[in-house]
C-alpha cells in the first residue's frame, strides 16, 4: 500500500513518514533562527561580485579593498554562524529548564490537590462520627462509646455481666 498523499501541500511527506521541507521554508525558517547569517553570506557574496567587477576593470587598488572586504564579511559570517548556535542552544535550552519548571509545577498541583481531597474526606468523616456522637449522647441510651453499650459494658439495667450474676448498684464487694 502506498501513502495517500496528504491534503495540506504546506506538509510533504516522504516514505518514512518525515516532512520534506520546501527550500523556502527552510530558509525561511532559518532565517528566523538567526536572521544575521544570511545577510552577512548576502554582504559577502556581494562583495566578492564587485571585487569580481574591479579585476575585469583592472583596477587593483579596488580591487584588493573589495577583497579585504570580502574577508571581513566571511569573519562575520562565521561570527554569527557560531554566535547563532550558542543563541539557539541556549535558548532552547531555557524553554526546556522553563518546560521541565512547569511540569513539576503541574505534578505538585496534582498532588497538592490529591491531599487536599484526602483531607477533606477525613474531615467529612470526622464531622459525621461527631453528629453520630452528639446524637448518641442526645438520646441518653448509648453509653459506652461508639459500640452503644454493646458486650455487656455500660448498660442502664446493671444486669448481664459475663458470668449471667447480676450485681446491684452500689453495692460493695461481698466478702
Amino acid at each position: 500500500m502506498s501513502a495517500a498523499p496528504t491534503s495540506n501541500p504546506a506538509f510533504a511527506v516522504d516514505a518514512n513518514g518525515i516532512p520534506i521541507e520546501s527550500w523556502g521554508g527552510k530558509f525561511e525558517r532559518k532565517f528566523k533562527e538567526n536572521p544575521f547569517v544570511p545577510v552577512l553570506a548576502g554582504l559577502t557574496t556581494v562583495s566578492l561580485i564587485v571585487a569580481g567587477a574591479k579585476l575585469r576593470r583592472r583596477d587593483s587598488a579596488s580591487l584588493n579593498t573589495w577583497l579585504r572586504v570580502r574577508v571581513l564579511m566571511q569573519g562575520l559570517t562565521i561570527v554569527a554562524v557560531v554566535g547563532g548556535s550558542w543563541w539557539y542552544g541556549q535558548m532552547k535550552h531555557q524553554k526546556e529548564a522553563a518546560n521541565a519548571a512547569e511540569q513539576e509545577r503541574v505534578l505538585q498541583r496534582a498532588g497538592f490537590e490529591a491531599r487536599l481531597r484526602v483531607a477533606e474526606e477525613t474531615e467529612r468523616l470526622e464531622q459525621l462520627e461527631a453528629q453520630v456522637h452528639s446524637r448518641a449522647a442526645a438520646q441518653g441510651g448509648a453509653k459506652g462509646g461508639w459500640f452503644g453499650g454493646w458486650f455487656g459494658k455500660g448498660s442502664e439495667s446493671g444486669s448481664g455481666g459475663a458470668d449471667g450474676s447480676s450485681a446491684s448498684k452500689g453495692a460493695g464487694p461481698s466478702a
